[in-house]
């Protein structure tokens, strides 16, 4: 009797081993499955690395490069002849995790009604028209870093005879 009773134990351990193991297909699709979700996300690593290695975009012919990012404009200072017409490529390298302001920079100059934006790791290219009159007009970026009141988010415009 023993040896029905170890036998009928054994039968029931497995039983319930089969119930818990999911049938072939089920382990099947998940292995499949599983592949496709790691495949994605490898093409999706390598997309961002690859992306992050590309050259910057080529400046537009003849602009004023002027890059702004949380330290600051660079370079701080241009200048232009009286009446002339410039294009000025405005580029902010910070990206949109940055709390303070979203990496959006801006180059306002008041005098002038001068007031571009740009965002995150972007660049667009403005026309600056040079008042008539020679002088030095002070640009900032009120979106983030302390806006006007911090001294690395400012700039000089100097227009020259």
């Amino acid at each position: 009797m023993p040896k029905n009773t170890d036998l009928a134990a054994a039968r029931a351990r497995q039983r319930a081993a089969d119930r818990r193991r999911p049938p072939a297909e089920h382990r099947r699709l998940r292995t499949v499955l599983f592949a496709v979700i790691a495949t994605v996300i490898g093409v999706a690593a390598i997309g961002l690395v690859a992306m992050r290695l590309l050259p910057p975009t080529p400046a537009a012919a003849g602009a004023y490069q002027i890059r702004a990012s949380m330290g600051g404009f660079q370079p701080a200072a241009m200048s232009v002849k009286a009446g002339s017409t410039v294009s000025v490529e405005l580029t902010s390298t910070d990206t949109s995790m940055h709390s303070d302001g979203g990496g959006w920079h801006e180059m306002a100059i008041d005098e002038l009604g001068i007031d571009w934006k740009v965002g995150p790791e972007s660049s667009k290219v403005f026309q600056l028209t040079a008042p008539t009159t020679p002088g030095t007009y002070t640009w900032f970026c009120g979106i983030c870093c302390g806006g006007r009141a911090n001294p690395s988010m400012q700039g000089k415009l100097t227009v020259t005879a």
